[in-house]
């Protein structure tokens, strides 16, 4: 009999609050002064808020890059409430950016929002340059965890929201450059749906010390984005 899987641990879930105020605030003055090594060339970077996430608590991130050197974008479609039709608009969004800059962008999602980075690099392949996903359980997206009972309650299971084929290709490696940063200290989703079954050059995992809410101001998640978002596959 296969081992029952886990949600994460009602202790990491319980304190996801008092983790995120505590990571906002000890991240001020990392995302004053941090640079590293390398510094942005200027592409744009398109930032996708987490489910029921809106751009305002992207905000620390997008000025981070921007500070860095990114030229970054918000989603712009208000709350995250997981709708099939915001994929569809942010597949336009993809289009608009690479025309108005004449060069690849880079998708960073935030959970939820890391899902569809993903399914935005297997639509665009030819105009994605990488993807980097924070906390987005794309290896088990109807395993349990933490915040999907929130969604059955507002909208129904996943399956009733998504195309059966969007739901089970999930998964399946992305054709660009894409780093999948992971904790396991997050309350919400469990780190093991979080990461790539199989690393190569184009697919790797980094860890992060974070709570799941706090990923986009996180210093140790804001590290790994600064480092990998220079890379460029040619």
């Amino acid at each position: 009999m296969s081992e029952k899987i886990k949600r994460p641990s009602l202790f990491l879930f319980a304190t996801e609050g008092v983790r995120v105020i505590w990571e906002l605030v000890q991240s001020i003055r990392f995302r004053g002064e941090y640079v590293p090594e390398r510094t942005g060339d200027g592409h744009a970077v398109l930032v996708i808020p987490g489910l029921f996430g809106v751009d305002m608590l992207m905000l620390p991130m997008r000025r981070f890059l921007t500070r860095l050197g990114y030229t970054p974008y918000k989603w712009g479609l208000g709350i995250n409430m997981a709708n099939p039709e915001d994929l569809e608009a942010l597949v336009q969004k993809v289009d608009t950016l690479y025309e108005k800059h004449q060069d690849k962008i880079s998708v960073v999602g935030w959970s939820l929002g890391g899902l569809y980075a993903r399914e935005l690099a297997k639509r665009k392949p030819d105009k994605i340059r990488q993807i980097i996903t924070t906390g987005s359980p794309f290896g088990g997206v109807e395993n349990p965890n933490n915040v999907v009972w929130i969604l059955n309650l507002l909208k129904g299971k996943v399956e009733d929201i998504w195309d059966r084929e969007l739901i089970d290709r999930a998964s399946e490696p992305t054709p660009v450059l894409t780093t999948s940063i992971y904790s396991k200290t997050d309350g919400i989703v469990r780190w093991q749906d979080c990461m790539c079954e199989m690393e190569d050059k184009l697919h790797r995992n980094e860890e992060a010390v974070s709570s799941h809410l706090g990923m986009p101001h996180n210093v140790s998640v804001l590290k790994i984005i600064a480092e990998r978002l220079p890379d460029k596959i040619y």
